[in-house]
């Protein structure tokens, strides 16, 4: 017998791959997708085969997804790269995924990001990750890629720094071991270094 909206071959086929039940306040499965057409996953776009997703309070039965590989934190989903590009180059392979390079709002999304790539990467001493800040257009004049208003109020900028020298345009996220939460700073947008993607999660 067939179930309502999925056939038990569509679901053979991956839609649902497994799914681990944790005792906080939510459930985590991963989603599989694949060709069959259950009404519950078209949300999902289709630019990645694997997503994991977390469901919220049982009040509310909303699942949020991020693809697989990303974080997930508030609305959105995050991506730390571990190979390394100049600062354009980022952008570029960030909107390749369907993303933009990090833009961060809070201090709040700025903990969450250094102190997860803190963990995440713990046999290097130092390392940095682009964000999508730049004042390339007019120097001293930061804008976020997706045109967020700058607020200086929520720059988490080194000491002294930006210092504008030598064609510094870019903003990176500087991490190391005794850093803080103010750890930005412009450097070369033709520098390598890592990045950070960041997405909005899907929900349904």
């Amino acid at each position: 017998m067939k179930k309502s909206g999925c056939t038990q071959e569509g679901e053979k086929e991956g839609i649902v791959g497994s799914i681990l039940f944790f005792f906080l306040s939510c459930f985590t499965v991963t989603l599989l997708k694949g060709t069959g057409g259950c009404e519950e996953h078209k949300a999902l776009p289709q630019s990645s085969a694997e997503w994991l997703c977390v469901l919220g309070r049982a009040e509310v039965k909303v699942w949020t997804c991020c693809p697989m590989g990303w974080k997930h934190f508030q609305s959105s989903c995050y991506y730390l790269s571990r190979d390394i590009m100049n600062w354009g180059d980022s952008e570029t392979n960030c909107t390749g995924m369907g993303s933009h390079l990090v833009v961060i709002n809070t201090g709040t999304e700025q903990d969450f990001i250094f102190n997860w790539a803190k963990r995440t990467f713990t046999s290097f001493s130092d390392r940095s990750y682009y964000i999508g800040l730049t004042d390339q257009a007019e120097e001293g004049q930061w804008r976020w890629v997706d045109q967020t208003p700058y607020n200086e109020t929520a720059a988490f900028w080194r000491q002294n720094e930006p210092s504008n020298g030598n064609m510094e345009n870019c903003a990176v996220m500087h991490i190391e071991t005794k850093a803080n939460r103010k750890n930005w700073n412009d450097i070369p947008c033709s520098t390598e270094v890592h990045r950070v993607c960041e997405t909005a999660a899907t929900s349904f």
